[in-house]
């Protein structure tokens, strides 16, 4: 039951990437573009986490090896970049350096959302899916 909505959480979490990403970069002739990148993006963190934590939870009750296969490290990868992403994305109001922060910000973005899919094709090829 906890791989099924690890599943299901990973799925949305990489939904909400896609949008949050297409919106940062379609949708900013918009006058709210910047909140609603923000909320997508922040809640395909918190939907993210949460599928890494039902995923934590399937390999303890089930004793299985962590990080035996190439799915479990690029999703762990991938699940590191994107809070890294998230969080350069709110420092970079704050940052002295808004240029960098900002284009390591749409840099680190990019990869974590290569990453994530990547991970979920692998993971789709793991139980027999694709």
């Amino acid at each position: 039951m906890l791989i099924v909505l690890h599943l299901v959480l990973m799925i949305a979490a990489v939904i909400c990437l896609i949008t949050g990403v297409g919106v940062a970069m379609f949708a900013r002739k918009r006058k709210n573009w910047l909140k609603l990148h923000k909320a997508i993006n922040t809640a395909g963190v918190i939907i993210g986490l949460a599928g890494a934590a039902m995923a934590f939870a399937n390999v303890v009750t089930s004793a299985g090896n962590h990080f035996s296969g190439l799915h479990q490290r690029v999703g762990l990868f991938a699940i590191l970049l994107f809070c890294f992403t998230l969080y350069l994305g709110f420092y970079s109001f704050k940052a002295a350096n808004k240029i960098a922060v900002r284009a390591t910000h749409r840099w680190s973005g990019r990869i974590s959302l290569i990453a994530m899919i990547t991970a979920l094709i692998l993971g789709l090829m793991m139980i027999g899916v694709l």
